[in-house]
């Protein structure tokens, strides 16, 4: 489950026609670029992604959204990065019955302040 919150907009009239970026090293990268949603700041991307990673090892997983823009190339909202790896082997982590459902905030290198949010839920699955 992802939820944006309050993007900032890229466009100049209108709100950013969103999509996101996920990748987890070169073993996975998905866009979806083909799937943006016009004109809005409070984008639902109800989906669910699954990979293979090893421990220890394992990328950070990083998500990025952008604003669509089919003239002038698409702009980058904000980027947010977990360590896996580090979730993986924190013992209060792996503690947890239930995973908490996460607000990320989307962050820019050129912008000093939050370009919005992102609603999430992650979790690991161990395969032996």
């Amino acid at each position: 489950m992802l939820v944006g919150t309050e993007w900032e907009s890229k466009d100049l009239f209108s709100e950013s026609d969103s999509y996101l970026v996920i990748e987890c090293g070169k073993d996975f990268y998905c866009s979806e670029r083909d799937n943006y949603q016009l004109d809005e700041a409070n984008p639902k991307f109800y989906k669910s992604y699954v990979w293979t990673s090893e421990f220890p090892g394992a990328p950070t997983l990083q998500i990025s959204a952008y604003d669509y823009d089919d003239l002038f190339g698409d702009d980058l909202i904000g980027t947010t990065s977990l360590d896996l790896e580090d979730r993986y082997f924190h013992p209060a982590w792996q503690a947890l019955d239930g995973k908490p459902i996460e607000v990320r905030e989307l962050k820019h290198e050129l912008m000093m302040s939050s370009q919005g949010t992102i609603t999430m839920w992650l979790d690991i699955n161990k395969e032996v």
